[in-house]
C-alpha cells in the first residue's frame, strides 16, 4: 500500500464559507434604487438551491440556541425548541415562509419554495394564526407569540426580530427579479396584497429595519446559510442598502470599490495588503484609514491608508497561521466620511503530512485495510448534499470515497485535503469525524464517468462517478420509496435518488441517461442526483442543432444548442465561420451549461450577420447537420442586458408593461407601430443602468397586432404585442 508524502498550503474551506469575501459587494458603490438594487441581484442570484424538506438540517445551525446547541430558535415565540420536532399542530416546528408562498404562488416551485433564507423556523399554531398576512405595525396581542400583535390581515413580529423580518423580505424582492423563469418580487408599501408576487407593507419594514440592527444572531444565521447556498443576504451585511434602494436615501459622496486581498494565496508569517479604489463627487479623499483585529466585534487596530491616486492600500501585518483577519475602512474628503461593510480574510494553516490514496484506501476488497484509522487523502469533490459529499482521484473503479462532514458544504469541482477517521458504515467505505481540511483550489474538471450497465453497480465502483444509458424508468413512485425511482436497461434495476440538491420527475416508460456519484446504503446501490444535467432522455440518435444565437457584446456571441455537446468539437473555432469578415478568436463551452458556447470575435459593426456553425457533437457522437442562422447586431445592445427586453403581459388589454436591464444610462425611444408601420405610441425615456420599468397605456387602442420598437442612438430592437 503506497503512500505519498507531499506538503500542502491550502486554504481551509470555511475562509470561503463562514467569511464575506473581499470584494462581494464590489459593483455596489455610489448606486441606489433600482441600479443598487440590480448590482445586488448579480451579486445573489443563481445561488444553490437546496429542498424545501432540507431546511430542516439547515436550521440546526443557522437558527441554533446559542445556549443549547440541540434546540433552535422559533421566530415569533422567541422559545428555544428541540430541533427535531417538527409537525403541522400545537407547539411543534414549522418551516415559516417569511415572503408568504401565496404571494406569487411559488409553492414546490425552486429556488424560491427552499431558499432558506426566506425560511425560519416557527412555532405551528402561531404560524397557522399568522397566514399569508402582510407585515405591518399594530392589532391584538397575540395569545402565544405574546410580542406579537395581529389583525384580520397584517401581521406585526415581536421587536427582537423586527429587523431580521424587513431584511429577509428585502432579499427576497431583490434575489427575485423576475429572471430564468423566476418570479419577480416586489416590496410595496400597502397590505392586502395576496395573490399577486408583492408583500408589505414597505414603511413599516424600513422602520424596523432601523429600528432592529443585525445582531450576532443574525449574522450567523447569513453565515451559515451562505456556506450551503452559496449567496448572501445583503441587508444583513448591510442594513443601509434598504434605505439606499426603497427609502430615498441619496449614496455617500464617498465611494469605495474594487477591495482586494495580496497576494491571491496567503501564508502564516506574510503581510497582507488590502487595496481599494476610494473616491468623492465632492472633494479629493484627505484620508483613510483600515481598522482591523482578529473578532468582528473588536477591531482595535488602527493604520493609515497609503494613496496612489483613487488607489489605496495598505499592509496588515503578518499573523499565525489559521487566523481570521475583521477589517473595514473609513475615509474621509474633509466634510464627508464613509464607513465599509467588515469584511474578513483567513490566513490558512499548512499540511505537512502523508497522503493515502483513495485507490490504497479502498483497498481493491469489500472492508478497507484502513478501517478505524485516520488518514489524510485528497481527491475532487463530485457531489455535495449538505450533511455528505463525495470526492474522487482519477476516473474509474477504487478511486471514490463518502465523505460524512455535515456542514462544511464543499463546492463541486474543488480539490481538497482531508483528515478523518476510515469506517465500514454498513458495508459502505467512508471517513467520518474529520479533523482536518484543506481547500487547494476550485473549479477542476471533474472525473470522467464510468459508463456501467444498471446490472453492474458494485464494491468497486462505490463512491465513483458512473453513468448509465438508455435505461428505462420501472417505477416512477418515488415519493413511496423514500425519494427513489427504478431503472433498467435490461441487466438489472439500478435506483436513482431524488436528493436534497436536484429532484427529476420521471415518467414511467421513458428512457434516461442518467450520471452522478454511485452510493451505497441500507444495502442498495443508487445514483445520487446533484443538478439537473444528470438526467436526459435515451436514446439519443438526434444529432445537436442550433436553436439561438444571440451577440452579447460587439466582440462575444452565445451560441446555444439543443443539448450538452463535446466539448473538443464545440471548443473548435474551425467549426464557426461569421460573414462580413468577422474573425473568431475563440470558443469556450460553459463551465456547467454544456449546451452553451461564447464565440469570442472581433468587434462587429452594427448590422446583419450569419453565422455558419458544422461538426459540433453531442455526447452521444452525434455529429450536428450544417447550419446558418441570421443574427442582428446593433449598437443598442451595448446599452440593453443580455436578457432583452422583456414586454408583459402579452397578449395585454388595457397596460403594458415593457422592462429590461441597462448596461448603462442613456435616452432611448419607445414605439408602438401598427401592421401598417404607422406609429400609434411613442415616448422618449430617460434611462438607469440597472433595471428599468416603462408603462404604455393601451386604453381605447383597436385590439389586434403591433409591434414595440426601442430604439437607441443608431439601432433599433423589435418585438410583436398582441391587443386583446
Amino acid at each position: 500500500m503506497k503512500k505519498i508524502t507531499i506538503t500542502i498550503l491550502a486554504f481551509i474551506l470555511s475562509v470561503l464559507l463562514y467569511a464575506q469575501e473581499t470584494g462581494y459587494y464590489n459593483g455596489t458603490a455610489g448606486k441606489e434604487g433600482d441600479a443598487l438594487k440590480s448590482a445586488l441581484n448579480d451579486i445573489i442570484s443563481g445561488h444553490t438551491p437546496y429542498s424545501y424538506f432540507f431546511a430542516k438540517q439547515i436550521f440546526k445551525q443557522s437558527d441554533a440556541d446559542p445556549d443549547n446547541p440541540n434546540n433552535v430558535i422559533l421566530v415569533y415565540t422567541g422559545r428555544s425548541q428541540d430541533n427535531e420536532d417538527y409537525g403541522n399542530g400545537g407547539d411543534q416546528i414549522n418551516r415559516e415562509h417569511v415572503w408568504a408562498k401565496s404571494h406569487g404562488s411559488f409553492t414546490d416551485v425552486p429556488p424560491m419554495y427552499g431558499d432558506v433564507h426566506n425560511l425560519k423556523p416557527c412555532d405551528a399554531s402561531v404560524n397557522q394564526d399568522k397566514s399569508n398576512f402582510d407585515f405591518a405595525e399594530g392589532g391584538t396581542q397575540h395569545p402565544e407569540a405574546t410580542g406579537c400583535y395581529y389583525t384580520d390581515e397584517t401581521w406585526e413580529p415581536r421587536d427582537e426580530v423586527k429587523g431580521d423580518i424587513a431584511r429577509i423580505i428585502f432579499y427576497m424582492a431583490t434575489r427575485y427579479e423576475g429572471e430564468n423563469g423566476e418570479l419577480d418580487l416586489e416590496v410595496v408599501d400597502e397590505i392586502n396584497t395576496f395573490p399577486n408576487p408583492t408583500h408589505g407593507k414597505l414603511s413599516d419594514l424600513l422602520t424596523w429595519n432601523l429600528q432592529d440592527p443585525p445582531d450576532d444572531f443574525e449574522r450567523n444565521r447569513n453565515n451559515v446559510i451562505y456556506s450551503y447556498q452559496q449567496n448572501r443576504n445583503p441587508f444583513v451585511d448591510n442594513p443601509d442598502f434598504a434605505e439606499l434602494i426603497w427609502g430615498g436615501a441619496q449614496p455617500n459622496p464617498i465611494a469605495m470599490e474594487d477591495f482586494e486581498v495580496n497576494p491571491a494565496t496567503l501564508h502564516a508569517g506574510e503581510p497582507v495588503e488590502i487595496s481599494v479604489s476610494i473616491t468623492s463627487s465632492q472633494a479629493s479623499i484627505e484620508e483613510a484609514a483600515i481598522y482591523w483585529g482578529n473578532d468582528y466585534d473588536n477591531l482595535e487596530n488602527e493604520i493609515f491608508m497609503q494613496s496612489n491616486g483613487d488607489e489605496f492600500t495598505v499592509e496588515i501585518p503578518a499573523q499565525p497561521e489559521d487566523t481570521y483577519v475583521y477589517y473595514n475602512i473609513e475615509a474621509t474628503d474633509g466634510n464627508n466620511q464613509k464607513t465599509s461593510v467588515t469584511y474578513r480574510y483567513y490566513v490558512p494553516k499548512s499540511f505537512n503530512g502523508t497522503i493515502t490514496r483513495i485507490y490504497d484506501i479502498q483497498g481493491q476488497q469489500d472492508v478497507s485495510p484502513y478501517e478505524g484509522e485516520v488518514v489524510s487523502t485528497t481527491g475532487i469533490v463530485t457531489g455535495n448534499f449538505g450533511t455528505n459529499y463525495f470526492i474522487q482521484d482519477g476516473a474509474g473503479e477504487w478511486n471514490g470515497l463518502f465523505i460524512y462532514d455535515a456542514g462544511r458544504n464543499p463546492s463541486i469541482g474543488d480539490s481538497i485535503v482531508i483528515t478523518g477517521e476510515i469506517d465500514e458504515y454498513f458495508d459502505k467505505t467512508e471517513m467520518k469525524e474529520i479533523q482536518d481540511y484543506y481547500f487547494i483550489s476550485g473549479n477542476h474538471q471533474l472525473p470522467t464517468p464510468v459508463t456501467i450497465t444498471t446490472g453492474d453497480a458494485g464494491e468497486a465502483l462505490e463512491s465513483t462517478l458512473v453513468r448509465v444509458e438508455d435505461a428505462t424508468c420501472t417505477d416512477a413512485n418515488y415519493q413511496a420509496n423514500y425519494f427513489m425511482w427504478a431503472v433498467n436497461d435490461g441487466s438489472g434495476e439500478l435506483l436513482i435518488h431524488n436528493t436534497s440538491v436536484f429532484e427529476y420527475e420521471p415518467v414511467e416508460g421513458e428512457s434516461y441517461n442518467i450520471t452522478g456519484p454511485l452510493n451505497y446504503d441500507f444495502d442498495e446501490w443508487k445514483i445520487e442526483l446533484r443538478f439537473e444535467s444528470d438526467v436526459t432522455s435515451g436514446d439519443d440518435n438526434t444529432p445537436p442543432e442550433v436553436i439561438e444565437v444571440e451577440p452579447i457584446l460587439s466582440t462575444n456571441i452565445k451560441v446555444l444548442f439543443s443539448e450538452d455537446v463535446e466539448t473538443s468539437t464545440a471548443e473548435d473555432v474551425s467549426n464557426y465561420s461569421i460573414s462580413n469578415d468577422v474573425v473568431i478568436e475563440s470558443a469556450s463551452q460553459h463551465a456547467f451549461i454544456k449546451s452553451q458556447v461564447n464565440l469570442t470575435v472581433s468587434e462587429m459593426q452594427n448590422g446583419d450577420f450569419e453565422i455558419s456553425v458544422e461538426n459540433v457533437e453531442d455526447m452521444a457522437g452525434n455529429i450536428m447537420e450544417p447550419q446558418n442562422i441570421q443574427f442582428t447586431w446593433a449598437s443598442i445592445h451595448e446599452m440593453i442586458g443580455p436578457e432583452g427586453v422583456n414586454v408583459f403581459p402579452n397578449p395585454t388589454c388595457e397596460h403594458l408593461n415593457i422592462s429590461f436591464y441597462a448596461r448603462k444610462g442613456g435616452r432611448v425611444k419607445l414605439e408602438l407601430l401598427n401592421t401598417n408601420a404607422l406609429v400609434v405610441i411613442s415616448k422618449l425615456a430617460d434611462i438607469s443602468q440597472g433595471g428599468n420599468q416603462i408603462v404604455f397605456d393601451l386604453n381605447g387602442l383597436p385590439s389586434g397586432l403591433y409591434y414595440l420598437k426601442v430604439s437607441g442612438r443608431d439601432a433599433s430592437l423589435k418585438m410583436k404585442v398582441v391587443k386583446q
